[in-house]
């Protein structure tokens, strides 16, 4: 390589030398994932094939990614480019879909610490209208939404009085800044589940084409007029910006053919559901929070775990090493185990890929609110869901009961049930679920692999978690520690005791004074 060679990448690679190197902002995007596709068919140096390439034949890099992803039908290469999208105004039925892929990260607006009782620039609550519904089924919807949320605003506002009521205001500004958020954290908790499905939120999405050619499907094959709209939207903004990764969307025979396919295969199962099972309406018990469903593989845990923890440092089979182990006593087993998962100091540190041998399927009846901060795991399998409805009921918070509030609160969930069955009675099947409420009980399982719990049950027990949440995960730690009582013995950081009022606080202390602290380092000029 020429030392103008050289030079010209000093802006477009962190190390233009060097065996290992980033490209910087100075680098299209287009052109790095021009070249990093070359990869496997080139034995040159990458920085090179950038170079000679692409560099200076710009046109050439978007020619070159069709004619590696069409011709050689290479879709690995659309790994090669992420897309930062948002969508905005999104229903909280929407939101879930739109959070449906494993592979892509996702931000969205938290009904735990903002207050959704903000109106638009029409001075409309924020609320998503289908826009099928007729002139008089949209009347009695935006009645029985306002009325809702008219509830939830006043419900969320007083609930924060009361809260700072019972404690006292701190002194110093970090603590007073800690004590507001805290307490206002504490309302939004409670109040969230007065929530319709139908509230507006908006979601970020961080994804490889791949993946965004991939939700594009799955959105455009719903029967639900607001996902395919979206699949469309997603569609046209995504192609600005990545749009040589995303030709084959549009083309009958892939994209076309993906969404018919999805389209039937769920049809069909529907149909056949439909068929066999009817108008049965089953009397199901609602007591059971969490259910695990079945485990596997059965046996002792550590007959199970020690072969695959030494599998790597040995050159026996599998099942040679199992049988050899089998054998050992327990000490010697348990010896193996312990020096695994070894010395955790932080919940971040878990144990390594060996516990991924154990699974467990759980079955929940929760909140529709639990299930959207639980549904994000995307370690999860087979997560499904039932069909949102007011059938299993709801909970009353603890505080919403010591506030004097349980008769407006129940209101809301009477308002959402009439408005469910007037959409049902007219028709809506589709539409029904934007009627019910965060707070209404549904139906969610998954299956989860053991070091998939130690992140899961351990996050999401945290003191400053929601509380309908954690309770659900300490029960789902209990199940499990009775049939593996090693593993839930190691989930050290599965927090069961401490005051979560308290700790939030002590978390948005910590927070403001990380946020001080920054402003000293980095005073605005």
């Amino acid at each position: 390589m020429t030392k103008r060679g050289y030079k010209f990448l000093q802006n477009i690679v962190t190390d233009p030398y060097g065996d290992v190197y980033a490209f910087t902002d100075e680098a299209p995007r287009l052109l790095a994932a021009a070249s990093m596709a070359r990869l496997s068919r080139s034995a040159q140096d990458l920085r090179k094939t950038y170079l000679l390439e692409f560099a200076i034949a710009e046109a050439a890099a978007p020619e070159f990614i069709e004619k590696i992803v069409a011709g050689f039908g290479d879709d690995s290469v659309k790994q090669l480019i992420y897309v930062l999208l948002v969508v905005e105004r999104a229903s909280n039925l929407l939101t879930k879909k739109l959070e449906w892929g494993r592979f892509a990260g996702y931000l969205e607006q938290s009904t735990r610490y903002i207050y959704f009782d903000q109106k638009d620039e029409s001075g409309r609550y924020k609320y998503y209208i289908p826009p099928n519904l007729s002139p008089e089924v949209k009347l009695t919807y935006i009645e029985r939404m306002n009325a809702i949320f008219n509830n939830y605003s006043y419900i969320v506002r007083e609930l924060t009085a009361f809260v700072r009521l019972q404690t006292k205001e701190p002194e110093d500004k970090i603590g007073r800044a800690a004590w507001l958020g805290a307490t206002r954290a504490q309302a939004c908790d409670a109040a969230r589940a007065l929530l319709p499905v139908a509230t507006q939120s908006t979601v970020g999405i961080v994804a490889p084409a791949q993946s965004v050619e991939n939700l594009i499907y799955f959105l455009a094959s719903q029967t639900l007029e607001e996902a395919q709209e979206t699949a469309k939207s997603i569609l046209r903004e995504s192609k600005k910006v990545a749009g040589p990764f995303l030709k084959q969307v549009e083309r009958p025979e892939r994209g076309g053919a993906a969404i018919v396919y999805r389209q039937d295969t769920a049809s069909a199962i529907a149909n056949l559901a439909k068929s066999y099972f009817g108008l049965f309406q089953p009397q199901v018990s609602n007591e059971n929070e969490v259910t695990l469903v079945d485990w596997w593989p059965k046996g002792d845990e550590l007959d199970i775990l020690a072969p695959e923890i030494l599998f790597s440092e040995t050159k026996m089979p599998i099942k040679m090493l199992q049988n050899r182990v089998k054998i050992w006593p327990r000490k010697q087993k348990l010896e193996v185990f312990n020096a695994y998962v070894g010395n955790r100091l932080d919940y971040r540190h878990k144990p390594g890929r060996a516990l991924e041998k154990i699974h467990y399927e759980w079955e929940l009846l929760i909140g529709y609110g639990i299930f959207r901060d639980l549904q994000r795991h995307r370690v999860l399998d087979m997560p499904e869901w039932q069909r949102l409805s007011p059938a299993y009921g709801y909970d009353v918070p603890k505080l919403v009961k010591e506030s004097g509030m349980e008769d407006m609160f129940k209101n809301c969930f009477e308002l959402s049930a009439d408005l469910y069955d007037y959409m049902k009675g007219v028709g809506l099947k589709e539409e029904t679920p934007y009627a019910t409420l965060l707070g209404h009980k549904m139906r969610f399982r998954f299956v989860m692999n053991a070091r998939e719990a130690f992140h899961f049950l351990e996050l999401r027990t945290q003191p400053q978690g929601h509380p309908g949440y954690r309770r659900v995960c300490i029960e789902m730690h209990r199940l499990l520690s009775e049939i593996h009582p090693l593993l839930g013995a190691a989930m050290k950081f599965v927090n069961k005791a401490e005051d979560p009022e308290l700790t939030r606080m002590a978390a948005e202390l910590a927070t403001q004074r990380k946020l001080a602290l920054l402003k000293q380092e980095n005073p605005v000029e």
